[in-house]
C-alpha cells in the first residue's frame, strides 16, 4: 500500500497540479494508482480535464470505489479526512490504504493536521515550492521544529521556473545547492497549463508539446525511482 503524499506549507504551488501528473505517470507505468483528493477545493480533478461540476465519490478505502481516469482512480477523501475513524486509524498506525495500489494523497497547505496523520504511512512526502520569497520562506514550516535538511524522506520541485527571471533563475540555482539531491527538478513555466486548465482539458491532450509536460514526466520518473517503483509496487519499511 505504497502512498505517496503531496503537501506544500504555501498554497498555490501547484501541489494538486503535480499530484494529478504524478498518478498519470505511474498508471503509464503500469501500476494501480488511486488519487485522493483531500482538499476542500476539490480542484484535483481539473488537472484530469473533468469538469468542475463533476462530483467524485467518497473514498471508503475499497478498491474501486471512484471514477477511473487517465488509468488512475480518482476519489475525494475530503469527507474521510473529517472521519474520526479514519484518523483513529492512522493515529494508532492502522493503514486505510489496504491493498496493493499506490495511493496518491493531495493535501491543501492549510491542512497540517491531515499531512501529519498520514505522513508516518507515506513512503514519500512531495514539497511543491514557487520561485518566489513568500514560497522560499515557508521552507521553515515544512515541517515544525524540523529543519527541512532533517526531513530525510521529503523532497521538492521548483514549479513554475522562468529562466529569462534573474529571481527565478538565482532561486533554481539557490535550492540545488540547499537541498542537493533532495530537489528533484524544475517545471518550467508553460502558459499552456493555464489554457488547458481554462478548456477544461490535460495538458496531455491540449498542449502535447509542452515544455512543463515534459519536465513533470521527467519529475515524475524520479519519484517513482525514489519510492521504489520502479518493476512493481513495494510495501513502505
Amino acid at each position: 500500500m505504497p502512498l505517496i503524499l503531496c503537501h506544500s506549507p504555501k498554497g498555490g504551488t501547484g501541489n494538486s497540479f503535480v499530484a494529478a501528473h504524478l498518478a498519470m505517470h505511474l498508471a503509464a507505468k503500469g501500476h494501480e494508482v488511486v488519487a485522493l483528493d483531500f482538499t476542500y477545493q476539490d480542484a484535483l480533478k481539473l488537472s484530469f480535464g473533468l469538469l468542475p461540476g463533476q462530483a467524485l465519490a467518497p473514498y471508503q478505502g475499497a478498491p474501486g470505489s471512484g471514477l477511473a481516469v487517465a488509468g488512475v482512480e480518482l476519489a475525494s477523501a475530503w469527507g474521510a479526512a473529517r472521519d474520526p475513524g479514519f484518523a483513529t486509524a492512522l493515529r494508532e498506525g492502522r493503514s486505510p490504504f489496504s491493498d496493493r495500489k499506490v495511493h496518491i494523497a493531495d493535501v491543501a497547505a492549510g491542512d497540517r493536521d491531515m499531512k501529519d496523520l498520514l505522513e508516518p504511512h507515506a513512503l514519500l512526502r512531495i514539497c511543491t515550492l514557487l520561485p518566489q520569497p513568500a514560497s522560499l520562506a515557508a521552507l521553515t514550516k515544512v515541517q515544525a521544529d524540523t529543519p527541512a535538511l532533517e526531513l530525510t524522506r521529503t523532497l521538492f520541485i521548483l514549479n513554475q521556473v522562468d529562466d529569462t527571471h534573474r529571481f527565478s533563475r538565482h532561486t533554481h540555482i539557490f535550492l540545488r545547492e540547499l537541498l542537493g539531491e533532495r530537489l528533484l527538478g524544475s517545471i518550467r513555466r508553460d502558459e499552456a497549463v493555464n489554457e488547458a486548465a481554462a478548456m477544461f482539458e490535460p495538458v496531455s491532450k491540449y498542449a502535447p508539446a509542452s515544455a512543463a509536460l515534459s519536465d513533470l514526466a521527467t519529475v515524475a520518473g524520479e519519484i517513482e525511482t525514489r519510492a521504489g517503483l520502479e518493476g512493481g509496487t513495494v510495501e513502505p519499511a
